[in-house]
């Protein structure tokens, strides 16, 4: 504070009085509903990327200006920093994605009891499998 104090002095300056400001930290959102505190978490984590990813743009469009303008090979790094920075987001998008499909797929099972086999094997021989398909047709 000395030196704010000289220095209003010296440009004839009325001193400014400083208040504490205490920081409030959220607290999280406890609920016993966790699909909806998970939806809300996904929402909030996609939003960010979604901000951070259009951030990179304007910085990367910004610098690469810079780099192009001033032909340095570190301004070049740094657009490449950059850019792999905006790839790594959008890996990032995708696997909270993932995620979040992984998450809603134990809800999905319990609620539909109907179980779909793909790949179905024939066991036996082929004199059976003849005699199989013959009733099949007569069938029809």
């Amino acid at each position: 504070m000395k030196i704010d104090d000289n220095l209003n002095a010296i440009f004839d300056l009325e001193p400014i009085n400083y208040k504490e400001v205490k920081e409030v930290k959220p607290t999280p959102n406890i609920s016993s509903n966790t699909g909806k505190v998970i939806e809300d978490d996904y929402v909030n984590v996609r939003d960010n990327l979604y901000d951070l990813m259009e951030t990179g743009r304007e910085a990367l469009l910004d610098m690469l200006e810079v780099a192009k303008q001033s032909e340095h090979p570190r301004a070049y790094e740094v657009v490449g920093n950059i850019m792999k920075q905006l790839a790594d987001m959008n890996q990032q998008l995708l696997d909270i994605h993932q995620q979040k499909q992984k998450l809603d797929v134990p809800n999905k099972k319990e609620q539909t009891g109907n179980v779909t086999t793909n790949n179905a094997i024939f066991v036996g021989s082929t004199n059976d499998l003849s005699k199989f398909l013959n009733n099949m047709n007569s069938e029809k």
